[in-house]
């Protein structure tokens, strides 16, 4: 299966969304297992979702950063950060439904009325509502809900994600200066609390089990697009939703995301796959490349390097080290190994944050000096693509220590071993 076909499923799942998810919540049924992977059931067993007291302390702690940062509150759309502070899903559409946290007081939802009943469902009457028939501006209800704050002038933070005509309508119905809250955000979702590093953990030692269970199932003569779909199944059986799968064979894994020519696997070739899911929301993200049959040497010399490759990085991957000393040091080892240097032949930054989004910050790639902090987690993911031959990844999600970093599931140990 190659990254253009998940790409567009992705899409079309979010446009949907959009039109639908903000008045039918997700089904609670849990599909079938695949009788394959029935050892995976109650993988996922046990590991509490995020309850209503820790997203009252991630408020206060937005609260602080916006006075420290000088914002008078922040707005945001529905998506990850509502999530994360208010513990709402919600479908973005043309009709703007948007919360307000001041930096001083209770947060209020801005919302079309007709769905003042759903957001009750979802969001407890806690909350004030400020509610604008179809009519109306919902800007003017936004500018009604600050001066309920108490904020008539100041700052307002908004997410980098909200949409531009939200924030030429905000712009043009309040009397606030508009600026991305970025320094609230990312201080708040960039250091993940003991609840988070569980769910982290357990989704991606999910996916890995997943994929070593399916490693017994890969036959000569299987379309990657068959393989996606028993990944897949796998990781559902293992207790996880929202399921994404990249399942590339010999030279098309030299596309680093895919290539739209879908392969059929034969002996000799190098398997690569990159899967994840969600555990209550928090993602997987782990890519395992493993020969079917023999390995070639050109092969096996490639997997090596990229092995040396992450484990260089690892050890830079300490409290107070740069973001982007851990991709140099990557680089440095692929390089070492008799490959192109820079991005020759590693042609892609070395890693990403990883929490309710599967990308956010930190990003670990050149240029960015921004100081590894305990509580951070993030990708180590390495590779090698020679061009029409093969392509070699490996992949596991890192949390930052006081001491050693904490991977979380098993290493690939060797090519003969590559679950661990």
């Amino acid at each position: 299966m190659h990254r253009r076909a998940f790409v567009t499923g992705t899409l079309a799942a979010l446009s949907l969304g959009s039109c639908r998810s903000a008045r039918v919540p997700p089904s609670s049924t849990a599909p079938p297992v695949d009788a394959r992977f029935a050892a995976l059931a109650g993988f996922c067993d046990g590991v509490a979702p995020i309850g209503d007291d820790e997203r009252a302390r991630r408020r206060e702690r937005a609260q602080g950063l916006m006075q420290e940062h000088g914002f008078s509150a922040m707005l945001l759309e529905p998506g990850d950060s509502l999530l994360y502070f208010a513990g709402v899903r919600w479908g973005r559409s043309e009709r703007p439904m948007l919360y307000l946290l001041p930096a001083r007081g209770d947060a209020a939802l801005i919302a079309p009325a007709f769905e003042a009943r759903t957001l009750r469902e979802r969001a407890g009457d806690a909350l004030a509502q400020h509610l604008w028939h179809e009519h109306e501006s919902p800007y003017a209800k936004l500018a009604e809900a600050l001066r309920a704050a108490g904020v008539e002038r100041g700052k307002l933070g908004v997410d980098p994600w909200t949409r531009a005509f939200i924030v030429d309508g905000a712009r043009a119905a309040c009397e606030v200066e508009i600026a991305p809250a970025t320094p609230v955000l990312r201080g708040c979702r960039s250091i993940k609390s003991a609840s988070e590093l569980a769910l982290l953990r357990r989704a991606n030692e999910a996916t890995k089990a997943a994929l070593r269970a399916v490693s017994a199932h890969v036959s000569e003569g299987m379309s990657e697009g068959e393989l996606a779909g028993l990944v897949h199944a796998a990781q559902t059986a293992a207790g996880l939703t929202d399921t994404w799968v990249l399942a590339l064979f010999g030279a098309n894994a030299s596309f680093p995301h895919g290539t739209q020519g879908e392969k059929r696997l034969a002996r000799g070739e190098l398997v690569l796959v990159d899967a994840g899911g969600a555990l209550h929301g928090y993602q997987s993200d782990v890519t395992r490349t493993w020969p079917f049959g023999p390995v070639s040497s050109a092969g096996a010399r490639a997997w090596q390097a990229v092995h040396r490759a992450q484990t260089a990085a690892l050890a830079e991957l300490r409290p107070g080290r740069t973001c982007e000393a851990a991709d140099a040091a990557a680089r440095a080892a692929v390089a070492a190994a008799g490959y192109a240097a820079d991005y020759g032949n590693f042609t892609h930054r070395l890693g990403h944050g990883i929490g309710l989004q599967t990308h956010e910050d930190p990003y670990l790639v050149r240029g960015n000096q921004d100081l590894l902090r305990p509580g951070m987690t993030m990708s180590d993911e390495p590779g090698v693509y020679l061009i029409g031959e093969l392509g070699v990844r490996l992949e596991d999600i890192v949390a930052i220590t006081e001491g050693e970093p904490e991977v979380f599931g098993p290493r690939a140990g060797s090519i003969d071993a590559p679950f661990g």
